[in-house]
């Protein structure tokens, strides 16, 4: 059957986005234990992950996309994202370990309750807590631990790494005499998303040199960054350049994704304006797209350092990724012949534009979640 590989990949990846975006609800109504079980954990799930990413290899190798070198390294990396995230998922470790002040503990408990054992003893010399001294809140967490005698510091976005186990803090005992420590092992899927990650940066900085409309990106970006660097937050995590960076990126994305909506509007309203305009929306798609994926990277880097892990389909995260596949599908229109069609185009992004609104409002007041500060 011709072209099935292609069909496979878009085909499910459009299963998925509905079914992304219910799964956040349903979380809400349900738990996340209950998700986690019958979706996220699930092997249907990863199937379907995979079955999409070995599909698009398949379609790239067979027109030999490879020709297209940029956009080649850009979907090889997106691929090798997957490919380690499946590693993690079969070969990591996580789980945590409780000390209080003095104690010594030898292994950690697997979040299946089982207790493992590490290669060195960790001790809690002192948990300590900085406060603001305008508001007397919490601005960072310090443990001083001993590992093996060897003395270190853990803090937020701080872990401490030792034998290929990486320490987070993830609470600390109301008295401030105890602390509990995130302990995650991940000897192969941590570097084959590292390697992702460089070869999707260099990809999408040689795709930016040849897109104009990123250069004069560039000051929205500037003044972004600029304005939420210098805000004095006081929720620990948030405490870290990564904020401006993530939050900066998603800003100049929406808002190029905002032009598109009202680009959409007006074309549907005049007819005899919709080609022109349908050329100059897509000029603009792919910069905001790419805007969004280095959003989005930056913050599994960040989630990586402050929490353990990159990805965690908390609801804000997974409502960016959905937006950014549904705004990646007219990105396809020479193998997606629907959106060749000026009318169709603008409808099409005229609607999505809901998603954008529920990424970046609706999540946070209706569903909440890690990102609920935001």
């Amino acid at each position: 059957m011709k072209n099935i590989d292609k069909r496979i990949a878009f085909c499910t990846l459009a299963f998925l986005l509905p079914l992304l975006a219910a799964t956040t609800v349903a979380e809400q109504l349900a738990g996340r234990e209950l998700v986690d079980a019958r979706v996220y954990g699930s092997w249907w799930f990863v199937i379907a992950w995979a079955v999409s990413g070995a599909a698009a290899l398949a379609y790239m190798l067979r027109v030999s996309f490879y020709r297209r070198r940029v956009l080649f390294l850009f979907h090889v990396a997106l691929l090798l994202v997957l490919v380690g995230a499946g590693v993690t998922r079969v070969a990591a470790e996580r789980g945590s370990v409780h000390l209080r002040q003095g104690a010594v503990a030898g292994a950690y408990f697997l979040e299946e309750g089982d207790a493992r054992a590490l290669p060195f003893t960790i001790k809690l010399l002192l948990f300590d807590i900085e406060y603001s001294p305008a508001t007397g809140s919490p601005v960072d967490y310090h443990a001083y631990l001993q590992l093996d005698g060897q003395t270190c510091r853990a803090a937020m976005n701080a872990p401490v790494a030792r034998d290929g186990y990486r320490l987070y803090i993830h609470d600390h005992d109301l008295d401030e005499m105890g602390v509990a420590l995130l302990v995650n092992r991940d000897p192969w899927g941590g570097g084959v998303t590292r390697v992702a990650y460089i070869l999707l940066g260099l990809a999408i900085c040689a795709l930016a040199c040849r897109q104009r409309v990123m250069l004069y990106a560039l000051l929205p970006l500037a003044v972004a960054w600029t304005c939420i660097a210098r805000l004095d937050v006081e929720t620990p995590v948030l405490r870290t350049p990564f904020l401006a960076v993530h939050v900066s990126l998603f800003v100049v994305a929406y808002l190029l994704l905002a032009v598109i909506f009202f680009i959409a509007l007006v074309a549907l309203a005049r007819p005899g304006l919709r080609e022109r305009l349908h050329r100059f929306s897509a000029r603009l798609l792919l910069p905001a797209v790419l805007f969004m994926v280095a959003g989005i990277f930056t913050g599994a880097a960040w989630a990586g350092i402050s929490w353990g892990r990159y990805w965690g389909w908390d609801a804000k995260e997974t409502w960016a990724l959905v937006t950014l596949l549904l705004y990646a599908f007219p990105l396809h229109s020479r193998v997606l012949p629907f959106f060749r069609s000026p009318s169709r185009y603008h409808l099409y992004c005229a609607i999505v534009f809901l998603a954008v609104l529920m990424t970046s409002i609706g999540v946070t007041f209706f569903l909440g979640g890690l990102h609920a500060y935001i």
